[in-house]
């Protein structure tokens, strides 16, 4: 078993596309609020990010689709680290979606970066900041870079 990070969401109408399947960016959406609230779950907040006048920034978002999810009830998303910096000044989330009967349905990659707010230039996270983050689930096949 993976070291991840799992979480269902219910699949909703507003996801569907006229073909009656997830809409391509619904797959992105999902992904994008998983991220959100793992770092949540770590304890970086979005009030601990503002306080800090800290944002997490993607570089590139790369989604595979495998199978189409429909109306067919809930989907389970999984996210681990896949890379990282030891500053944790930039890294990569791997996101592995599933359907509810357990077929693969996508797989997401994201590389990102925090950004300072206030001189919207790229930084490194504060110490504190970086090992919260790099405590976060990693892929078996993670990698330092």
């Amino acid at each position: 078993m993976k070291n991840q990070f799992v979480k269902e969401f219910e699949v909703k109408w507003a996801d569907l596309d006229p073909n009656r399947h997830m809409r391509h960016t619904a797959y992105n959406d999902y992904a994008a609020h998983m991220r959100v609230k793992i770092l949540e779950e770590v304890g970086l907040t979005m009030s601990k990010l503002e306080e800090l006048k800290l944002g997490p920034i993607l570089f590139r978002e790369e989604t595979l689709f495998h199978r189409e999810v429909g109306m067919e009830g809930a989907i389970k998303i999984t996210a681990s680290l896949i890379k990282a910096r030891k500053d944790a000044s930039r890294w990569s989330f791997i996101h592995e979606m599933f359907r509810e009967d357990g077929i693969k349905a996508a797989t997401i990659i994201i590389d990102g970066a925090w950004i300072d707010l206030i001189k919207r230039k790229l930084t490194a996270p504060p110490t504190e900041i970086a090992e919260l983050f790099l405590s976060m689930p990693r892929d078996e096949k993670f990698e330092w870079v």
